[in-house]
Order: structure tokens, then sequence, then C-alpha cells
């Protein structure tokens, strides 16, 4: 069976294939979208994906779009390698 992303918002918002993205790497079982924060004016972020934290179930990421900051939470028993592969990616800022 194919990985699926849990699209819990509206699909026609361009960082679900950031989304697509990080649920295709390898060691990540799945991936889910939380809260859709609207943001006010035009500035553009530095990374995609600006905040990454390790919690027990994976990590969960904050992810910079126009016009919004969702949270999402990327779910996988290798956190580490998964950091990694979205450094290596340009993902993040770090």
């Amino acid at each position: 069976m194919a990985r699926q992303t849990h699209h819990k918002h509206s699909s026609k918002k361009g960082y679900r294939r950031l989304l697509d993205g990080l649920a295709a790497l390898e060691g990540v079982h799945s991936v889910a979208t939380g809260r859709v924060k609207p943001r006010m004016g035009s500035g553009r972020p530095v990374a995609a994906i600006s905040k990454v934290r390790r919690i027990d179930s994976g990590l969960s990421i904050t992810i910079n779009t126009e016009g919004a900051i969702v949270d999402a939470y990327v779910v996988t028993d290798r956190p580490e390698a998964v950091e990694a592969a979205m450094r290596d990616r340009g993902w993040t800022a770090e």
C-alpha cells in the first residue's frame, strides 16, 4: 500500500508537495497536518520548514507558506535520519 499524507485542510495549497515529499522519505510512517494559522503580510520565509521539534511519535514541524503557518506531524521511528534528509534537501534553515 502506498503511503498517503492525511491532508486535513484544502489540498490546493503549495505546501502539499512538501508534505508529500516528507511522506516519501525513508523511515517516515505518515505525515499529518495540524493547525493552520493565517498570516498577514507578504514576507518571504527563510526556509520552508522553520521549526523542527522531537516528540514521542517522531517530529513536530512548522511550515512557512505564503499567507499561513502550518503545524505538521511526522510519525517516524528514525527522527535523526529524517531531520538530516530535510536539511540535505534544503527544507530547513539549519
